[in-house]
């Protein structure tokens, strides 16, 4: 009787606790949760295995296994599966060690002969965006990365003899499928003009570059462009620009300048170059007085109108903050070249600006709508006089002022190579 209980407890306790199951040629998900549609499932999965199970002594695939090989090559090579796979072919023996590397070799040139080489080579369709070109998708050619292993299962603790920890190992052949697109592609999917967050500094002027603004392109394995290189140059000292006096050009209205800043780059692209539409996404500052901000100094960058390149203002504003006073406008790449400061006037407004003179023999004269002007006249000391609304409009500081007095003092003219302001 003790017996036939006995018997029927180990029936039983068989019965509750799950067996490993054999293993069995197949496709399958990560996880041991049923899936309702595999096939769906796998066309999408971003990781998925192939398990082909060996008879005996046998190193060659039986024809069942043949077309799951076909079935796994048909998702895992698809062209227009977004994922890009790696494989990871893994052969679970005994200690003949050389029967389970030919059951992996097997696997491996089943897939190399149907891509027709003599490794496995895929293509796939790769989406791209660039700032300049926007969004396109390229088609590439890459050889898959394999990696290859081999196993006694004597040697392995029984979790890795378990695939989904309930199917046995035994005598085959796991395939791993993984995405894994920096591996395929390459580890450059990326390239970021500039590389980290960049200041460029002129003498009065800085110039802020996030990473990436001047030339963005993702998820490709195209080498970088040529490393980025800004100069920048100011001109912002009031001698120098009222002794050579310039309107900004317009074709249209009348703009007076206060100022220049020029920008030199490896990476100045034409706004009609780029499909993209390109971000303000440098920042221009320089440092101003409470007079250029109370008169409302601009400053003034080209941009691509209806009838070509102009010179429009750009949104101007005070840099937030405490301690001296700085203006900042934003501009894009197409725009590191000339930017103005400057202020649009109406013609009749020029009186109030500029002194009328006789004809073009005067020194520093230019012309406005068939009439002589200049910014400047030299007093009996020395001292340039302007008018009141052009004079805001320049940076002067007391400590130019100071100089402008020590300048009448010795009777010596104005050198703007001698002027250094903090």
């Amino acid at each position: 009787m003790k017996r036939i209980l006995l018997a029927a407890y180990v029936v039983v306790l068989f019965a509750v606790l799950p067996l490993p199951l054999k293993a069995q040629s197949g496709l399958y998900l990560p996880g041991a949760k049923p899936v309702r549609d595999m096939q769906k499932a796998l066309s999408t999965a971003s990781d998925f295995y192939l398990l082909i199970n060996f008879n005996g002594n046998d190193a060659v695939y039986s024809v069942a296994a043949l077309d799951l090989l076909d079935s796994a090559f048909r998702i895992a090579f698809d062209r227009e599966n977004p994922h890009l796979y790696t494989m990871n072919i893994e052969g679970y023996g005994g200690n003949d060690e050389y029967l389970t590397r030919q059951r992996v070799d097997a696997v491996y040139r089943y897939f190399a002969q149907r891509c027709r080489s003599s490794f496995p080579i895929r293509e796939a369709f790769n989406p791209i965006h660039c700032s300049c070109t926007g969004d396109t998708v390229e088609t590439i050619r890459f050889e898959v990365p394999v990696s290859t292993a081999i196993y006694d299962c004597a040697q392995l603790p029984d979790a890795r003899k378990l695939l989904n920890k309930t199917i046995s190992l035994r005598n085959s052949v796991l395939v791993t499928f993984h995405d894994d697109p920096d591996a395929c592609v390459g580890s450059v999917r990326g390239c970021y003009i500039p590389g980290q967050d960049t200041v460029i500094r002129g003498y009065y002027s800085s110039l802020t570059i996030p990473r990436g603004v001047v030339r963005t392109i993702s998820n490709t394995k195209d080498t970088c462009p040529m490393s980025l290189s800004i100069e920048v140059e100011d001109h912002l000292d009031y001698r120098s620009i009222v002794e050579r006096y310039n309107i900004i050009p317009h074709p249209k209205h009348l703009i007076i300048q206060a100022g220049y800043i020029v920008m030199k780059s490896n990476a100045t692209v034409s706004p009609d170059s780029c499909v993209e539409k390109l971000k303000d996404s440098i920042t221009l500052r320089i440092p101003c007085t409470q007079e250029q901000l109370d008169a409302k100094l601009r400053f003034f960058a080209k941009v691509k109108g209806s009838k070509g390149m102009e010179y429009k203002a750009l949104s101007t504003r005070k840099t937030p903050g405490k301690g001296s006073l700085s203006m900042q406008a934003n501009i894009n790449i197409s725009q590191l070249d000339t930017v103005y400061l400057g202020l649009r006037i109406q013609p009749s407004d020029v009186k109030d600006y500029f002194y009328p003179v006789a004809g073009p023999a005067e020194a520093a004269a230019f012309e406005v709508d068939g009439r002589y002007y200049v910014a400047y006249r030299v007093g009996r000391q020395g001292r340039y006089e302007m008018k009141k609304a052009l004079r805001q409009l320049f940076r002067i500081t007391p400590e130019q002022e100071e100089e402008e007095a020590s300048s009448r003092d010795t009777r010596k003219a104005p050198n703007p190579e001698e002027i250094i302001e903090d």
